[in-house]
């Protein structure tokens, strides 16, 4: 069996499942396939590194034509055979450099962007939001990554689909506006038709409907009386939602921090806040719920109950 580990076809024959049941047995008990799986282990965890690889063999058959080993044979043959492992891997994370290109595009906080997607859809993105695509293969199959919030305007065509952590959106041409945040899920439809789809639940959604769920609850549905989400317009509407989401929304569109002492941050919170005076948006959001604030810092603020 070692003979045949030292044969220059036989990482070849491994790879594409041409070894005997005898043969791959022996192979994977032997040093040379642990060696191996260390290479590729090691692969595993790099991150479409940049290389040239003409001249990373180049230098390797200057190498293999100058290396000489005072020892044994077999550990030369073993050297050569784990460096051709070593290319064949390198090979294949160039060719997948080559042939999958995402493009992702990131918020910071206090931050919206306008994003025109290739099939010409135009997706808003809010404060501390992240979307994630496939450039090549867009067009055919177009589905795409969202961390965060954001408003779409699909054009019509095939399938669009939105892949959250909370659950998957599926339309063809529409305006919606997604919210994936923590464990909740928030979906609002403002034209066409829209499936939600978390876990085994889906609900489909018309124009003016909306969906939310949460870890503890599945989809419900309900009325949507804007026609647009209000963040386009630059104010943040909640609707009975815990206060931590308030803050944290706070948080996002003035870009700071806000530390809640001993406040209960599970209360309930409705009303709303606008994303161009600070001042203004924190007395719209905590005066009602009878909790003070204090500046720390030019970005930090303490908050404490009345």
């Amino acid at each position: 069996m070692k003979n045949d580990i030292n044969k220059d076809d036989f990482l070849g024959k491994w790879l594409s499942g041409d070894l005997s049941n005898e043969e791959r047995k022996a192979f994977e008990e032997s040093e040379d396939y642990l060696a191996y799986k260390d290479i590729l282990r090691g692969v595993e965890r790099l991150d479409r590194p940049i290389f040239d690889i003409e001249k990373g063999l180049a230098a390797q058959k200057i190498y293999n034509a100058s290396y000489k080993d005072t020892k044994t044979s077999k550990v030369i043959k073993l050297r050569t055979w784990l460096y051709s492992a070593a290319a064949v891997i390198l090979v294949i994370i160039g060719l997948r450099t080559l042939f999958f290109q995402d493009v992702t595009i990131r918020t910071e906080m206090a931050q919206t962007q306008v994003i025109t997607l290739p099939d010409h859809s135009v997706v808003t993105l809010n404060a501390d939001s992240s979307l994630k695509y496939d450039k090549d293969s867009f067009m055919e199959n177009r589905v795409l990554q969202l961390k965060g919030e954001a408003f779409f305007d699909v054009q019509k065509g095939s399938t669009f689909i939105v892949n959250t952590k909370n659950g998957d959106i599926t339309v063809l041409g529409t305006e919606f506006d997604v919210y994936s945040r923590d464990r909740t899920l928030e979906v609002h439809c403002f034209e066409g038709k829209v499936s939600v789809s978390k876990d085994s639940n889906e609900v489909i959604l018309t124009q003016g409907k909306g969906a939310k769920s949460n870890e503890k609850e599945h989809l419900s549905v309900f009325e949507v009386a804007n026609l647009k989400p209000d963040w386009l317009h630059g104010k943040s509407s909640f609707y009975k939602v815990p206060l931590e989401q308030l803050i944290k929304e706070l948080e996002r569109q003035y870009n700071i921090k806000i530390y809640t002492g001993n406040v209960d941050v599970k209360r309930v919170f409705t009303g709303f806040f606008k994303h161009d005076n600070l001042a203004i948006a924190l007395r719209t959001s905590f005066d009602p719920m009878n909790i003070s604030y204090t500046f720390e810092g030019e970005n930090s603020i303490a908050l404490k109950n009345k």
